[in-house]
């Protein structure tokens, strides 16, 4: 068991550190396509440990098949997922956007209703067939699922760990599309900056980074700075890419980023810092 933990922890580490230097990346095609790229180098060092290590009993087996590939292998579902998403995009008026992200919320309405079973099983956290579900293939087995297929081979496989990471996936996936639907609602309800009739878009620009606004703009909502809190993220977000002529990728993705980071508030604390040392100029 502490040889896995060991391995964990220092794969951790290494895609702590990779995605870090991802997230610097402003393209957000660019920026899922190496995240996609990351997890899959992580998945293929995972499977080498594991076709050579033997678990010291079946509850270290469950584990790892139940709780450890899976999240794993989800990121990786989903962010070549969202990739896909981005790239077939089409282009087109907001409404041709809007089913273009629907009917793949559609997609997973339908693997939700050929899975049922094992959502619920999930979904209730449920232990009983753990031991069937969880862990390595036997051979008599196999040709009964496509494990071996999509878990690289069946040395690393189980039954339903593959399944279990696209249902993870599917969970954040869905999120993304009504996060994607609900901007562009946002969008068509309110007026495009053309309209705005403010001169001072032409003159005021947001020249610091996108995560600094993010950063903002959420410590704003979070404080309820704008209609004593009665507004949404997506809101917030499109008026300050109006005023600001500015066009915010994926607010809810770098939000998680500005989440993970060593210093979360690092463009709140830049304020701060350069507001205090106007004042303290302004006394002397």
């Amino acid at each position: 068991m502490q040889q896995m933990e060991i391995f964990i922890k220092n794969l951790n580490q290494q895609l702590e550190s990779n995605l870090s230097r991802i997230n610097q990346e402003e393209s957000i095609v660019n920026k899922y396509q190496q995240t996609t790229e990351c997890y899959y180098e992580i998945i293929l060092q995972l499977k080498s440990f594991v076709v050579n290590y033997g678990f010291s009993d079946i509850n270290e087996e469950i584990l790892f098949f139940k709780e450890i590939k899976p999240i794993f292998l989800s990121e990786y579902i989903f962010n070549n997922k969202v990739l896909q998403i981005l790239i077939q995009k089409p282009i087109g008026k907001n409404d041709v956007i809007l089913d273009y992200y629907e009917k793949n919320l559609k997609d997973i309405t339908c693997f939700f209703n050929a899975n049922q079973e094992f959502y619920r099983y999930h979904r209730l956290k449920l232990k009983y067939y753990d031991a069937v579900y969880f862990v390595k293939q036997r051979k008599e087995l196999q040709h009964l699922t496509d494990a071996s297929q999509n878990n690289f081979e069946p040395a690393f496989s189980s039954s339903h760990d593959y399944l279990l990471a696209q249902i993870i996936a599917n969970d954040r996936l869905e999120t993304f599309l009504k996060e994607q639907i609900d901007t562009i609602i946002f969008q068509n309800k309110i007026p495009h900056v053309d309209n705005m009739g403010n001169s001072l878009r032409h003159t005021l620009q947001w020249s610091d980074s996108q995560s600094a606004l993010i950063e903002l703009i959420y410590a704003l909502h979070t404080n309820k700075s704008f209609n004593n809190g009665n507004c949404d993220i997506r809101e917030l977000t499109a008026y300050f890419e109006q005023v600001f002529n500015v066009k915010i990728n994926d607010v809810y993705r770098r939000f998680q980023d500005i989440k993970s980071r060593n210093t979360q508030t690092k463009f709140i604390d830049s304020l701060k810092a350069s507001l205090l040392k106007k004042i303290d100029e302004d006394y002397q």
